[in-house]
């Protein structure tokens, strides 16, 4: 486990079965082991987490969703919309009919975002994934949806 466990600083944690945990004394060691900044900065990134982002995760994350669920209505191109707090995923298809996959159309979608300023990703064949920071709120969210809904809608044209 590493990533986001302290907020880029370096550390990681092992997480293991209990009985593949059992190490004699000095068994395990590491010149960066213990490192007390990187260790503080987990703290306090739980600590955030615990207190605002995960809320704000819900609530944003949420409200995004509730936009964005129109999106296959509104978009012959869009199979599906899901997702949980702001991990959110979009699924990109030829036919709603079919939900025969567009890997180039999603890419194309990627690309427009992109220059436009906002930075998605793919996912799988044809999907694209929308995983912005914890701390996004919800005036930076509907910008990113405007951008996207022009971009869907100028593919939909073309």
């Amino acid at each position: 486990v590493a990533k986001g466990i302290a907020s880029g600083m370096p550390l990681s944690a092992t997480v293991a079965r209990a009985d593949l945990m059992r190490w004699e004394r000095g068994a395990h060691a590491s010149t960066f082991g213990g490192n007390p900044v990187a260790v503080e900065a987990a703290l306090i990134t739980i600590e955030l987490l615990e207190r605002e982002l995960i809320d704000n995760a819900a609530r944003v994350g949420g409200h995004m969703l509730e936009r964005m669920r129109e999106w296959p209505r509104r978009f012959p191109i869009v199979g599906e919309v899901r997702g949980l707090g702001l991990m959110i995923g979009v699924e990109i298809v030829q036919d709603q009919a079919t939900r025969r996959r567009a890997p180039e159309l999603r890419d194309r979608l990627i690309r427009m975002a992109f220059e436009r300023g906002l930075l998605v990703l793919g996912a799988g064949a044809s999907v694209m994934r929308l995983s912005p920071p914890l701390v996004l709120t919800r005036d930076q969210a509907d910008f990113a949806l405007d951008t996207l809904e022009d971009c869907l809608s100028r593919l939909v044209v073309s």
